[in-house]
This record gives structure tokens, C-alpha cells and sequence, in this order.
């Protein structure tokens, strides 16, 4: 099927709708809230589930994202979705709203001082820390993030140690670092933080317990914990959506746990 066929058999999009839509068929949406679909590929015809990322690694041959790849999806295909992705990233930039300016630049709010008073401000850099309140209060409103996250330490010593260091030129980490490397190395960090919990296990043993939950997408998870005098310990999650969660599948999920921290205690 060619490019144009699939455009002819997609789902019905909007302007908003990235572009690769098109060479699906949404058939069901999956769970309440999120862009998440059970889709069926109009080039191949498999069927499978996930948000735009996974339709967009299933039709470009994108690896390693836990989805197959579209054996039909030709190069002269790719090319015109990339095409299509690249006309739609333009056109969102180019409809991107007016940058609004801050209540302390527009003036709203405040008052103008003149004198001693406007003097002592700028000496304490009050213009500034105002300024500075506002852009993160945007960060909040704008991003929609809960007002609790003031209250993570992280968010203060962030700020408290770009404030005592000067760092020239310095650009806060983007989408892709924040979710790669950084969060490779956070990950190594938690792992080698928790090496005396598990070095606990060989002396004096440990208690694999399990729970099921469901995501917000409503997808039914079933968590496996490890428990010793050290204390607990998040070992995985897995995703049963589809599967029939009797004693036989998660007596077999459970040994592969117990297996994979026996595997564990040998390394170490």
C-alpha cells in the first residue's frame, strides 16, 4: 500500500493531530486520560497499542521502543512522513502564541518608586528577584505543574546553587537530556545506593510480596517489591494488560522475579 492509500484509510485527523496518525486506524482508546490507542497500521495491518511515539517507531523502523516495525513502510514511505512531520513542526511553531510579558515589565501590580526607595531596590536586587519569582511562577502555571513541587528540596538547592556559583552562559537541561543521559545516571547513582540492601540478602534473606494497581491510563500493573531487615526495596513493574491474572501467570511471573534476584545475590 502506498503513501496515499494509507492517508485514504486513516482515521479522521485535526490541524492539531501530528501527522503519522494517518497511516493508522485508531480502533480503541486505552485508559481515560492520555493519547494512548489500541491502532491497527494501514501499511502492514498488525495491530498494536501506544501513544503517537510508538505509531511514529513503528512506521519509521525507530528500535529499542518496545514496539515491532512496519515490514510494508518503504523508504520512499518514511520519506514523505518525515516530510508531513516536519511541515507539521513548522506549523506549530508558527502558531505558537505571542510571548506575554511579566507583571513586573508590563508594570501591573506595582508601583513605580523614585529616589532612595528605587536606589536601595537596585542595590538589593529586588527588580531582579521579582522578575525572577514571576518567570518561575509562569514555569508553574504554564507547564501545569502542582504547586506541592515548591516544596521538593531539590527545586531549592537547584536554585540556591545557581544563585551562589556564577555560571556564564549556563542552559538548564533540555527534553532529551533529562530523559537520556541524566536519567542514566540518576539510575546508576539509585543502583549503587542501594548495594547494601542487597548485600543484606546473602546474610540474612529476603521476602519477595507483590501488588497489583493500575496506572492512570488505567493499564492493571502488578508491582514486585523485596523485603529484609534492610528494608524495602521496588525490584519491577509489569504491564498485564490482556493477560488472564490467575495463580498459573503470576506463580510464573513471581519465579522469574525469585530467579532474577537469585541471579543478583550471585553477582554480587
Amino acid at each position: 500500500m502506498t503513501s496515499q492509500e494509507a492517508h485514504g484509510h486513516g482515521s479522521s485527523s485535526t490541524v492539531e493531530e501530528p501527522p503519522l496518525w494517518k497511516y493508522v486506524t485508531k480502533i480503541e482508546k486505552q485508559g481515560v486520560v492520555g493519547g494512548t490507542w489500541k491502532f491497527q497500521c494501514n501499511l502492514c495491518g498488525d495491530t498494536r497499542q501506544g501513544s503517537y511515539s510508538r505509531v511514529r517507531a513503528h512506521l519509521l523502523g525507530i528500535k529499542g521502543t518496545g514496539i515491532s516495525i512496519c515490514k510494508k513502510s518503504m523508504a520512499s514511505d518514511k520519506l514523505e512522513m518525515k516530510r508531513l512531520e516536519e511541515a507539521y513542526e513548522e506549523s506549530k511553531a508558527e502558531s505558537k502564541p505571542k510571548e506575554v510579558g511579566l507583571p513586573c515589565e508590563s508594570g501591573v501590580g506595582f508601583k513605580k518608586r523614585k529616589g532612595l526607595s528605587s536606589q536601595l531596590e537596585r542595590a538589593f536586587g529586588v527588580e531582579i528577584r521579582d522578575q525572577l519569582d514571576q518567570e518561575i511562577a509562569r514555569m508553574f502555571y504554564t507547564g501545569g505543574l502542582p504547586f506541592n513541587l515548591a516544596r521538593n528540596p531539590h527545586y531549592h538547592r537547584a536554585f540556591q546553587f545557581a544563585a551562589a556559583n556564577k555560571i556564564d552562559g549556563y542552559v538548564p537541561p533540555g527534553y532529551n537530556k533529562l530523559r537520556t543521559t541524566l536519567l542514566q545516571k540518576e539510575k546508576q547513582n539509585v543502583h549503587k545506593l542501594l548495594e547494601p540492601v542487597r548485600y543484606s540478602w546473602k546474610e540474612k534473606g529476603v521476602t519477595i510480596v507483590s501488588d497489583g494497581w493500575s496506572d492512570p491510563t488505567r493499564k492493571p500493573l502488578i508491582n514486585f517489591m523485596a523485603t529484609s531487615s534492610g528494608g524495602p526495596m521496588f525490584l519491577k513493574a509489569v504491564n498485564c494488560f490482556g493477560e488472564i491474572k490467575d495463580k498459573f501467570f503470576i506463580a510464573n511471573l513471581m519465579k522469574e522475579v525469585i530467579n532474577e534476584v537469585g541471579h543478583q545475590n550471585v553477582r554480587l
